[in-house]
């Protein structure tokens, strides 16, 4: 292959390279999901909290609790870059128990970079 043949490669290839390096780590994007359920789970218990101390309240409170999922894993997170260089669409394996029952989905998401801080889209 000729020197010119070999530049015109890798100069196609860079720009691959560089949109590669700039994707949400797993650890990012795994601390996005984490922090959702917590901030879903804080609002269930201000509500809760919220809800006063009668009988009704509760147990409407029980009722509630046990149907807030619980993260218990967050496995094959793959992102790739959409609509520009800061935004990605991922993929990931979320095992969450909701009402004893643990379930496994393969769920998408948008990753966005706002101000060098990432952030879950829809």
């Amino acid at each position: 292959m000729s020197n010119f043949k070999k530049m015109a490669v890798i100069a196609l290839l860079m720009p691959l390279f560089a949109a590669c390096s700039n994707a949400p780590s797993e650890s990012t994007v795994e601390g996005l999901i984490e922090a959702q359920y917590e901030q879903a789970n804080s609002i269930m218990d201000d509500a809760m909290a919220n809800a006063g101390n009668d009988e009704m309240a509760k147990a409407m409170n029980g009722m509630m609790e046990g149907m807030m999922p619980k993260l218990e894993r967050i496995e094959n997170i793959n992102c790739d870059s959409v609509e520009g260089d800061n935004t990605y669409m991922c993929t990931a394996d979320i095992t969450q128990t909701i009402a004893g029952n643990s379930r496994t989905n393969k769920t998408n998401f948008k990753v966005y970079q706002i101000n060098d801080e990432w952030v879950l889209g829809d």
